[in-house]
């Protein structure tokens, strides 16, 4: 069977749904990106070791593709529909991230596909005009499968369609590779030694503040709180500000390593790329981990923090009913004016633990295994396996 993902080739989640959940079925797996970017080195060499047909613009030694302008985005949109074209009769279509672009492209060329599988990620279903609702619908209709990865998202998802497509629209996640490797690391290191990677002292309280350099994770109003707190209470901290991915701001930046430098404070902001199994050991060496940016649709580094058990702060604009319903211990402010008292009160009544404690409902919910499971059950669904058994 030809299955065909319309996605982000450089996506860690794309690179890792054809890893572990497409190339153990046997499919023949073609890959459309809708980047304009190269593909990572990495990524390049085990989609063609495993024999994965990668479709990319950006594999065709175009000039220019990086130009914004309405001429070569209109080019560029063109050479992407050349592509799809030019695809072979497909089994599966399956779209990841519901994006304008690829719905019109799917439904541009819908004889060609047995089977449609659309899948919403998060930040894509915050597009409402009117014009992408109606696209949107319009591919729906004709799709075997709708899957959300959050229940937040199917809420809003319902929200806008009702329950028209309640038949086909179900939750279904994907996995994050951290929990497995901090779940390795309970069982091999203890908590100081992770802290010790990140030159955490016995006696700091941790205090994380969001997972990269986009500026609408406000690390910039999380250290202003922390350096408003009394000396004495400074003094008990080392901060740590994870900036390796997303730095398209650079006068953010250039703000956070200012605010890093303020005399008094404990600060190392993360600029390097760290192995898998470092980064993970972050999330276990956190004590107090601030996550208040603007939009989240469950974030990987949430989930770490949790599975740890970092002591997390998060806004109440921030909806996470998984985790309620888990019953996780996390704190919400509803501003950031906040922030300061319940850090106050959070340092001054944490007890830095040598033990490595974790929270396992989240990984029986998205660890790799898991995560197998839950796709597997759509793709079976869709080509009527279960059907099958059912009838027989």
């Amino acid at each position: 069977m030809k299955y065909l993902v319309v996605g982000d080739a450089n996506s860690m989640h794309i690179f890792n749904f054809v890893k572990t959940v497409l190339l153990p079925r046997k499919y023949e797996v073609h890959l459309l990106t809708l980047s304009v970017k190269p593909i990572k080195d990495e990524f390049r060499s085990f989609y063609r070791e495993n024999g994965v047909t990668v479709h990319s613009i950006a594999e065709k030694n175009y000039k220019n593709l990086n130009k914004t302008d309405i001429f070569h985005r209109v080019l560029n949109l063109l050479r992407k529909h050349r592509l799809m074209k030019k695809m072979p009769q497909i089994d599966i279509c399956h779209i990841h991230s519901v994006y304008k672009t690829s719905v019109d492209m799917v439904l541009k060329n819908k004889k060609k596909f047995g089977k449609i599988i659309c899948s919403y990620w998060g930040g894509d279903i915050e597009d409402r005009s009117e014009y992408v609702v109606n696209l949107r619908k319009k591919c729906f209709d004709i799709a075997d499968s709708i899957t959300v990865t959050v229940k937040q998202t199917y809420n809003e998802f319902r929200e806008l369609y009702g329950d028209v497509y309640d038949s086909k629209l179900q939750i279904c996640r994907f996995a994050t590779g951290g929990l497995d490797c901090i779940n390795t690391l309970s069982k091999s290191t203890t908590r100081q030694a992770c802290r010790n990677e990140y030159g955490i002292s016995e006696d700091k309280i941790c205090i994380t503040c969001g997972y990269s350099a986009y500026a609408d994770q406000h690390q910039d109003k999380c250290l202003k709180a922390i350096i408003a707190l009394p000396q004495e209470i400074k003094d008990k901290l080392h901060v740590i500000v994870p900036m390796q991915y997303g730095k398209y701001e650079p006068d953010y930046v250039a703000r956070i390593e200012e605010l890093s430098r303020t005399e008094g404070l404990k600060c190392d902001i993360l600029r390097t790329y760290v192995p898998f199994e470092k980064s993970a050991m972050l999330a276990i060496a956190t004590d107090i981990y601030l996550h208040v940016r603007d939009t989240d649709a469950f974030s990987n580094a949430l989930k770490e923090h949790i599975y740890s058990s970092s002591q997390v702060i998060t806004g109440t604009w921030l909806k996470y009913p998984e985790l309620v319903e888990m019953g996780a211990k996390y704190e919400s402010i509803n501003s950031f004016y906040e922030l300061n008292d319940v850090l106050y009160r959070k340092i001054r009544t944490t007890k830095i633990s040598d033990k490595i404690e974790l929270f396992a409902p989240i990984y029986e919910l998205y660890s790799t295994e898991s995560i197998i499971g839950q796709w597997s059950g759509v793709i079976d669904s869709v080509i009527g396996i279960g059907k099958e058994k059912n009838e027989k």
